[in-house]
């Protein structure tokens, strides 16, 4: 059997970009990449040749890893892009490559993990939006480990198109080194789907029943309008003398007794999980926020929650962008962890996904797409849209888990998957479960939070996971 995975072919393009593409990609400035990360953390070291050859393949498989936007008659298509493929090996010092046409490169740091790089194993490789990047380093063992960077433009890919080629990637490895075929274990993509991926997920029959429900949906968002949520950076000093680096990022394991806690508590109430660690955010950040400076007990936190879109017919569908965002609202001052509190928070969004009203963010932008210089504006806008964006990604790694396959005998140490930061939202969480273990992560704008006090935003959030059960009215 050949050994090269690539199910698609360049007849599929040129694509008009979708009214969230651009958005997305509008919204990218050098100051604030707009990628999704990725760090993986390795007990051992990995071999850098198969590392790269893994890379190269899995990234055959994803149309989007070799395009190009480009203006056609006052549109914006994705063209194939002829010289992806001439991915690059280089030095650490090479730069991110944007999307954004008018924007400059921007250096690719480690951040805080800088100090811990030897000069030996660096590899970086870079292919349109999609980028890894690797360097052995040793920690206070003897041992070395490594330590692995991904990034993919939110343009073209959403965090389960991110998680989709990790895993193809850990996959590959674990096959080139075991000397099978390298696509062995991985399903076929139906690359096709790609045509239709800035479908709604509603029938085209139920679309004018769909578009009734909208008026609750703008008499829902109206509070969004004339309530102002609070930022946390106007509370805090902005560090002094701090560099430019992405991605700045921390992580913690919450303990697992406290996963079978929050459990036992989610079933005890009748809510999701989801909904309790949601719960406990929104106290985590309450008082961080009361702590910081008096007179803030009629603040509104604002909480971002990316939703996928995705359905059963886009199991196969390769790395894009189906997804939307809905926003939740709660006052510093009516933030009593009670048993009311968790099911008010559950059932607002469950109205939200039963209703579909979480469409309402896509229809708006697809509105705004009809005058272009207006969704620029709206991508663009400084202005803070949340306090924080949380996402909980489920169980990224399940399949490598049950398969035993964790980049061959190279377990995974540690991991953190996140989304992007924007000025006015410089925070975002997201939480993962890999096995009984919860990895608790944040993404911090460095601009903005010292890392001493991005640890200590983490930090208040884990303790809040682990601090038991609510307590009742």
């Amino acid at each position: 059997m050949e050994n090269k995975p690539k199910d698609w072919n360049h007849d599929l393009f040129p694509l008009l970009m979708s009214s969230i593409e651009k958005f997305h990609w509008y919204e990218s400035r050098p100051s604030h990449p707009n990628f999704i990360f990725g760090r993986l953390e390795f007990k051992k070291q990995i071999n850098p040749v198969l590392a790269e050859e893994a890379w190269r393949l899995a990234l055959e498989r994803q149309p989007f890893a070799g395009i190009k936007p480009q203006k056609v008659k006052g549109h914006w298509y994705w063209v194939a892009d002829v010289d992806a493929g001439a991915h690059e090996a280089q030095s650490t010092k090479g730069s991110f490559h944007y999307l954004e046409t008018d924007s400059s490169p921007e250096p690719w740091n480690f951040g805080d993990d800088e100090s811990r790089l030897t000069t030996s194993g660096h590899l970086e490789i870079r292919t349109g939006g999609f980028k890894m990047r690797a360097a052995d380093f040793s920690g206070d063992s003897v041992d070395s480990k490594t330590l692995v960077y991904f990034a993919v433009h939110h343009a073209i890919c959403d965090g389960a198109g991110a998680i989709l080629v990790i895993n193809e990637w850990l996959v590959i490895y674990a096959n080139l080194a075991a000397k099978r075929v390298a696509i062995d274990g991985l399903q076929r993509l139906e690359t096709e789907r790609l045509k239709t991926r800035n479908h709604l997920g509603v029938l085209r029959w139920s679309y004018w029943k769909h578009m009734l429900k909208q008026p609750v949906a703008l008499f829902g968002a109206a509070k969004f309008i004339f309530r102002k949520s609070v930022n946390l950076t106007d509370h805090r000093d902005v560090p002094d003398g701090v560099a430019e680096r992405y991605p700045a990022i921390v992580g913690r394991w919450v303990d697992t007794d406290a996963i079978r806690d929050l459990g036992q508590e989610s079933r005890r109430l009748g809510v999701t999980l989801n909904s309790i660690m949601l719960g406990r955010l929104f106290a985590s950040l309450s008082k961080f926020l009361m702590g910081g400076a008096a007179g803030h007990e009629k603040d509104w936190l604002r909480v971002i929650l990316p939703i996928s879109i995705r359905g059963m017919a886009d199991r196969r569908l390769p790395a894009a962008n189906r997804t939307t965002i809905v926003q939740l609202d709660r006052r510093t001052d009516e933030l009593a962890l009670s048993d009311s509190f968790y099911q008010n928070l559950d059932r607002e969004v469950r109205i939200i996904r039963g209703w579909q009203l979480d469409k309402m963010f896509l229809i708006s932008i697809r509105l705004l797409s009809m005058f272009d210089p207006l969704l620029r504006k709206a991508a663009r806008n400084r202005k803070s849209r949340g306090t924080v964006v949380f996402t909980n990604l489920g169980e990224p790694f399940r399949q490598q888990l049950k398969s035993k396959i964790a980049l061959g005998r190279e377990a995974i140490d540690q991991f953190d998957l996140v989304g992007p930061v924007r000025e006015g939202t410089p925070l975002n969480y997201t939480v993962a479960r890999h096995g009984d273990q919860l990895r608790v992560s944040l993404h911090y704008d460095a601009g903005v939070f010292s890392g001493k006090r991005a640890d200590e935003l983490l930090e208040s959030y884990v303790n809040e996971l682990q601090s038991g059960a609510s307590r009742e009215n």
